[in-house]
């Protein structure tokens, strides 16, 4: 029996996803053989070399992950060298983290992030063609985690905002 159209389209779109989920892999084991790095880890060394100095929260906001995710990182970083916690010298409780020069050299040096290939993809749509992406992705995002239909309403404005800056964030990222 022959797929409908529908159907066709459904098949595409799960093709088009793997093949993402793919390229990622690959970059993952790239980063890992050539730069003994995570994704994460890249993400966040690239964040810190754009923004400069950071506090773990706002790190975990720009590479949009949490902040327990964002300890585990810098502490790994840390280990290796490329980034250091910094006391603050007015309020010795608040810790900000830094690249180091070895943290700013491979920065400045590595590949971009496969998101920023996709960025760069998508800032050459037309805004209506951004639009109607995001509106189709965050429905499919929805649907994956709410499970029914019912909870497709729309994006609350404060969450639609935060997503829109963190995708302008991305864009301020070496290699954009």
């Amino acid at each position: 029996m022959k797929p409908t159209s529908s159907e066709d389209i459904t098949r595409k779109i799960g093709i088009l996803i793997r093949r993402y989920a793919r390229l990622r892999a690959l970059h993952t084991k790239e980063l890992a053989k050539n730069y003994d790095l995570s994704v994460s880890q890249l993400l966040c060394l690239q964040c810190l070399h754009g923004n400069g100095k950071m506090s773990m929260t706002d790190i975990a906001d720009n590479i949009m992950v949490n902040v327990s995710t964002v300890t585990g990182i810098v502490d790994r970083l840390e280990r290796k060298g490329f980034i250091e916690r910094l006391r603050e010298a007015g309020d010795r409780r608040i810790i900000t983290i830094a690249l180091t020069e070895k943290g700013r050299s491979l920065a400045a040096n590595s590949p971009p992030a496969v998101h920023h290939k996709i960025v760069q993809a998508v800032k050459m749509l037309t805004e209506a063609e951004r639009e109607e992406i995001f509106q189709a992705l965050d429905c499919v995002s929805r649907l994956i985690d709410f499970g029914n239909v019912d909870q497709r309403s729309s994006m609350s404005p404060p969450r639609a905002r935060k997503i829109r800056n963190n995708v302008d964030e991305l864009q301020k990222y070496p290699g954009n």
